[in-house]
Formats: structure tokens, sequence, C-alpha cells
């Protein structure tokens, strides 16, 4: 297919770049939240109460998954409830609020866990 003018040759190449580009940085960041999950996990203390798959003194990660997955809003309530902390969802213990969490690792976590469900 010839194109008359060189401007639209050059658009449809960058509009190529473009997609080509955001699909590959949104494999990459799926790919770093599976693997990267678990270490933050562990940098921010949450394995002191959570495991993936037993539950420790809170629940397993992937209970919390199974839980939240298919609820639309399922990543910010659960960044919400870690840095706010919630009483009552999983038994008598609460889950302390993490002001020193910040957003974006709160996020980064929630979706990780979330990515723990089984289908």
């Amino acid at each position: 297919m010839k194109y008359p003018h060189p401007t639209c040759r050059a658009g449809l190449a960058g509009c190529f770049f473009g997609v080509f580009t955001l699909v590959t940085v949104n494999v990459a960041m799926a790919a770093g939240t599976a693997s990267g999950g678990l270490a933050l996990a562990g940098q921010r203390q949450c394995l002191g109460c959570h495991q993936v798959e037993t539950r420790r003194v809170g629940p397993p990660f992937q209970a919390i998954a199974q839980r939240f997955h298919e609820q639309p809003g399922a990543a910010d309530h659960l960044a919400r409830v870690m840095r706010q902390g919630s009483s009552g969802q999983w038994g008598a213990i609460p889950m302390p609020a993490q002001p020193r969490l910040s957003d974006a690792d709160a996020l980064r976590l929630a979706h990780w866990i979330l990515s723990l469900a089984k289908e």
C-alpha cells in the first residue's frame, strides 16, 4: 500500500512504535510485579504476619487474592487497607495500619497479591 505523502508513512511508523513500546512496557511491568512482589513484601516486613500459601498471623496472600481478585477496584482497596489497617475481615486479629508504606509500594504489593489468585 502506497501513501500519498511521506508524513503518512512517518505517522504510521510512529503509531506502530508507540503501540509496540506500550505493550513491551506493560509486559515488563507485569513480570517485574510477579518476580519483585515477594521481595518487596519481605522488605516491607509483610512476611512477619503473612505467607503466600499458609496462614501465619494474618491470612495467606493467595486467600486474599481469591477473595478480592474479581472485585472492581480491588488493588486500590487492598492498598488502602495496608496503609490504614482494618479489623474483623479475617477474624479477631486486626490488620494494623502501615502508614510508613508508600502509596506506590502499597499498590505494587496489592497488584502482586491479586496476581496470586488461582483461576
